[in-house]
């Protein structure tokens, strides 16, 4: 499989409140050639936001907290013009969710569990609409 960093050197924040399936995130993306960070919440995600910018947001939608929808538009108001790309990251796969939360303001969806080929295809897609 081509390495997606040497086409788009991307700086990814993994919202993921799931130790395990943060863990599979960052491991697949390190194959790939990324350094990612990871945080399991949505408070996190904001705090981390404020301090760096990102390119990319892997935003899983059930989180403590506060959910990924929630985040997503904190992000959205907080950044502006220079809001990251955010995909839905979720165990939500009925046929209307993925529309429900592109509509919602998110860039892209994967549901749970995905395949690594359709993590890096939904990558490639959100980010060349930039």
């Amino acid at each position: 499989m081509k390495k997606l960093s040497k086409e788009l050197p991307l700086s990814i924040l993994i919202a993921e409140d799931n130790y395990i399936n943060q863990k599979l995130l960052l491991d697949v993306l390190a194959t790939q050639g990324y350094k990612c960070d990871a945080v399991s919440n949505g408070f996190e995600v904001i705090e981390t936001v404020q301090k760096k910018n990102y390119d990319l947001i892997l935003m899983d939608i059930q989180m403590p907290g506060m959910s990924g929808e929630e985040t997503m538009k904190q992000v959205r108001e907080m950044k502006k013009a220079e809001s990251p790309k955010i995909i839905a990251v979720t165990a939500y796969a009925m046929a209307d969710d993925r529309a429900k939360l592109i509509e919602g303001g998110m860039d892209g969806y994967i549901s749970k569990p995905f395949r690594v080929d359709e993590l890096i295809s939904e990558i490639r897609k959100v980010v060349k609409k930039s």
